[in-house]
């Protein structure tokens, strides 16, 4: 596993909430080039810094796969925004919130009984309900979600491109507009090149079958 080292860009409550990130998600790895699970999450609030967000955002990206993916719970995580947001402008509470409307609700444990189409469905219910920030997070996730993995598992985002679609449905409180038209760029682009690897591959078929 590669050293470490907290990115310049990050002011100094953005630099423990990583340094907490990284000791929380430990070796975990990027299941699609096995780069450190650390790198997606400082893109994700890299994208969020660069479209205008708050130190509170910032901090809610770095933050918000904490509780889906790691053994932190929500009092721990509560406690520990309570003490490096103290005597700041930011509210511990407000960063919590983001994190937990960022964390999937409906995965096997939580909603059995549900296939992953059902489950995905009362997702992007539920993301529609969640505050604009949070939406705007959200994207950032999807964006960077959506270059890796039609980069490296064109299988699975075969199934993941067409959920994305559907959830950007939902996710137009998401401020500026133009973070929301990004994800839908990257969402397109994905499906385009999903259609011409089809089309390739029935040609393929095609010659093989000598036609």
């Amino acid at each position: 596993m590669e050293t470490l080292e907290c990115p310049p860009y990050f002011n100094m409550l953005e630099q423990k909430v990583w340094a907490f990130a990284v000791e929380a998600h430990g070796e975990q790895q990027r299941k699609f080039n096995f780069e450190p699970y650390v790198r997606h999450l400082e893109r994700v609030a890299q994208t969020v810094m660069a479209y205008g967000g708050t130190t509170g955002m910032v901090m809610a990206a770095l933050l918000h796969d904490v509780l889906e993916d790691t053994p932190v719970t929500v009092p721990e995580l509560q406690a520990f925004l309570e003490e490096v947001c103290q005597d700041t402008i930011t509210k511990p509470e407000e960063v919590l919130q983001m994190v937990i409307d960022l964390t999937d609700q409906f995965t096997k444990a939580q909603a059995p009984g549900h296939n992953r189409r059902r489950r995905k469905e009362m997702e992007r219910q539920r993301l529609a309900t969640i505050s604009p920030r949070a939406q705007t997070i959200k994207l950032a996730d999807i964006i960077d979600n959506t270059r890796d993995i039609i980069a490296y598992d064109i299988s699975f985002a075969r199934v993941y491109v067409p959920e994305i679609v559907a959830v950007l449905e939902v996710l137009r409180n998401a401020e500026p507009f133009r973070l929301y038209m990004l994800a839908c760029y990257e969402a397109q682009t994905a499906l385009y090149r999903l259609e011409d690897q089809r089309e390739n591959r029935s040609l393929e078929e095609e010659e093989d079958l000598g036609f």
